[in-house]
């Protein structure tokens, strides 16, 4: 029975006499519910809902220029200065006195649109967000959030889910009030939070101030099954194994965002909506190696990133970004790196030298990716774009030099290298027990155990002797899930002379890209491990034995002589040539 309904009965059927008694009682009632745990005061006057200047950003239909008024959504049966709304298209009685009822399966949202869809805030387009974040009905209604079954409030036991349905529990698939709570809740402390989401995680400790605690109500294994516990992935970084900070670095994001100051080595972060938008992603698989592309996947869509404006010459930084985001940019990144850039490159490092940054130490610095990538280096893997053919300075390998699916001209995602080490898990590189979440089949690089990746061990794989070592387990060597190390004339397969050495005694350390062709670490002069960035080095920490002073590169793989390295090194002795090589640090 909604108030109309109650008045009427009350005239019909209660003595004039108690009238007056009976509807001052039910009026203080029906204040006491909507001041409960559904509309707490205290909390609602401080949310966006209660205080933002944005509500007065509203269609014509709602012409009460008073902020935070209940009338925008509940019908108080009585005018404001002189002013009443027109409430959006009936759909029926509403159990909560609200314009509309907003649990109808045919016009879900209906109320939250009614607002959310008129807003045209600081030149975004029009029904979008402040930040973008937020981009409109059909965007909405086309993402799995909206139309999976599994969008439903977790049977989660605490904090209890939405209180708004008349049944014993909310099962309204894709509603808004699944995430939101629109009278605000708060951090526990008092403090609302200004996204107005459900404080709710089976986490405990964790922050529900920040947009973590309303993903892992659902992607914790409990709604999708256990292909969608992305909370087991992140909880391997607190366990010991490696990731992103999601739960170690809570409540740092912050919006707008923008470079180091956002992301940089005092506010490091990875939080859900930086590398997803929950209002427009489309289930789908990340990446499947060995096919080309780098467009974004699925569950990346309409999430903002950076490209670097230009491209500089070959090792040289990478300091000027365009912000792919809205309104400039109303999809976003277009290629997962764009995402990945945000924090993995001079945009987001701080202090970057010689494509090292200030954040880690020794052998866990973090490097400049942007800077390795750089399509105008002499090596790179084909991140950013593909591999030229002939013998230019970047020319692609061949066919039989390439294996598990990939093709010479293809490119490939960041994805494609750092993923979970759970195949049955949920992809992407939330998590790993593997150090840098190296994914594939092998994932030891360089050493010939996975567990000592990112150390300083001493057991270094080998281009001839021990490449095989291990092969098809964690511990096989990283680069035999893309690369064949035994085709006909190959170089890593000569046996004469002393091709015996480690792979990085002659590759760099960190395989993204590199100033030498064919990710070569050639130093030139007396100690050539001099010449390389620290980082880069065999033991990662400036360190261990560089074997080559300088490089050339031949035009096949098949055509690499003598004439091609140039050493120093003792047991390099054969390439102690009258000094030839072109190519060095």
């Amino acid at each position: 029975m909604n108030v109309k309904e109650f008045i009427k009965w009350t005239k019909s059927t209660v003595p004039p006499s108690l009238n007056l008694v009976i509807l001052l009682m039910s009026g203080l009632f029906f204040c006491l519910i909507l001041l409960s745990d559904k509309a707490s005061a205290g909390v609602y006057t401080s949310t966006l809902h209660g205080t933002s200047a944005d509500r007065s950003v509203v269609d014509s239909t709602f012409p009460y220029t008073t902020l935070g008024l209940c009338a925008h959504c509940h019908e108080q049966h009585a005018s404001i200065d002189g002013a009443e709304p027109t409430p959006p298209t009936a759909e029926g009685a509403s159990t909560y006195e609200l314009f509309r009822s907003n649990f109808g399966t045919t016009d879900k949202n209906e109320l939250c649109f009614a607002c959310h869809e008129t807003f045209n805030l600081s030149g975004m387009p029009l029904g979008y967000g402040r930040y973008g974040i937020y981009q409109g009905k059909t965007k909405y209604n086309d993402s799995v959030h909206y139309s999976s079954a599994n969008m439903d409030w977790s049977p989660d036991p605490s904090p209890p889910g939405p209180p708004f349905s008349v049944t014993s529990s909310f099962t309204d698939p894709g509603n808004c009030h699944n995430c939101h709570n629109p009278h605000g809740t708060d951090d526990g402390s008092g403090s609302p939070i200004q996204q107005m989401l459900f404080a709710k995680d089976s986490m405990t400790g964790d922050s529900p101030a920040y947009e973590l605690g309303g993903c892992e109500a659902c992607h914790d294994g409990t709604q999708g099954g256990a292909s969608k516990d992305v909370q087991a992935e992140l909880a391997k970084v607190e366990s010991g194994g490696y990731g992103h900070p999601t739960h170690t670095y809570n409540d740092r994001h912050t919006l707008p965002e923008s470079g180091d100051s956002s992301f940089g080595p005092a506010n490091r972060h990875a939080e859900c909506v930086d590398c997803h938008n929950p209002h427009t992603v489309v289930s789908g698989t990340i990446h499947t190696p060995g096919t080309t592309g780098n467009a974004v996947s699925d569950v990346l869509k309409y999430v903002w990133g950076v490209q670097p404006t230009s491209w500089p010459s070959n090792w040289t930084s990478v300091s000027n970004f365009t912000e792919r985001k809205p309104p400039t940019y109303s999809d976003g990144a277009q290629y997962e790196y764009q995402i990945c850039f945000k924090c993995h490159s001079d945009y987001g490092l701080g202090t970057v030298t010689n494509a090292m940054s200030t954040i880690g130490s020794g052998s866990t610095l973090e490097t400049d990716q942007a800077w390795e990538f750089n399509p105008n280096n002499k090596s790179f893997h084909p991140v950013v774009s593909a591999l030229g053919t002939g013998t230019g300075s970047t020319n692609q390998l061949e066919a039989e030099q390439m294996t598990g699916g990939w093709s010479p001209g293809d490119t490939m995602y960041c994805s494609d290298c750092h993923n979970t080490d759970n195949s049955t898990g949920a992809q992407g590189p939330h998590g790993s027990t593997v150090k840098w979440m190296l994914a594939g089949t092998n994932k030891a690089w360089p050493y010939t155990s996975a567990a000592l990746n990112g150390t300083s061990g001493t057991t270094n794989f080998r281009t001839f002797s021990s490449r095989d070592t291990n092969i098809g387990t964690d511990d096989g060597l990283f680069c035999a899930n893309c690369h064949t190390l035994d085709a006909s004339g190959h170089i890593h397969t000569i046996e004469e002379g002393n091709h015996q050495g480690p792979c990085v005694g002659c590759h760099i350390r960190v395989p993204h890209g590199g100033k030498v062709s064919r990710l070569i670490a050639a130093g030139d002069q007396a100690n050539p491990v001099d010449s390389l960035p620290a980082r880069y080095a065999p033991d990662g920490n400036g360190g261990g034995t560089v074997y080559l002073r300088r490089f050339t590169k031949a035009s096949t793989y098949a055509d690499y002589g003598i004439g091609n390295c140039y050493a120093t090194n003792a047991a390099c002795s054969e390439h102690n040539h009258s000094g030839s090589g072109t190519e060095s640090w």
